[in-house]
């Protein structure tokens, strides 16, 4: 199946777009590392981000199929070093369908989101991933990421 990206629209399933963006990470997060999202939170975050108002956010989706059907989103943001005054680029949240995975999709949307934020002024780009996240991490290593700082956490109970 080909694929294809291209920015969120109000005329996307955003309830199906809040729930895979409320499921991303249960998987492979410490189960102290977040509280859990409120639906309604996320769908006006999404909708924040897809406005890209500010010139700071987007929302892109994949799509593919007959009919096209959205299968995949990523969060592009685009922030600001406070020290050096950078612009950088920070994927705040990336989903593929578990029907989907394993066709290059989730290397797709983050090549995509890469490019976004490129295209925003971003000079570099991190990557905040889950150590459990095989395959993000497995993507960012082909895009030619390197690693640059680990977190280590240790759990009090």
């Amino acid at each position: 199946m080909v694929f294809m990206t291209r920015p969120m629209n109000e005329t996307d399933n955003l309830d199906q777009i809040a729930d895979w963006f409320d499921s991303i990470g249960t998987e492979w997060l410490l189960d102290y590392d977040s509280a859990p999202r409120r639906r309604e939170n996320s769908r006006e975050q999404l909708l924040n981000w897809m406005r890209g108002e500010d010139g700071l956010s987007c929302v892109l989706v994949a799509e593919g199929g007959e009919p096209a059907k959205v299968v995949g989103f990523a969060v592009c943001l685009l922030q600001t070093d406070p020290i050096t005054n950078r612009k950088y680029g920070t994927i705040n949240g990336i989903y593929v369908e578990p029907e989907q995975r394993g066709q290059g999709l989730g290397h797709t949307l983050k090549e995509a989101a890469d490019e976004w934020c490129r295209q925003a002024g971003a000079t570099y780009m991190r990557a905040y991933i889950g150590i459990g996240n095989t395959a993000m991490l497995r993507v960012c290593k082909l895009l030619g990421y390197e690693p640059w700082m680990v977190t280590w956490v240790r759990r009090f109970d």
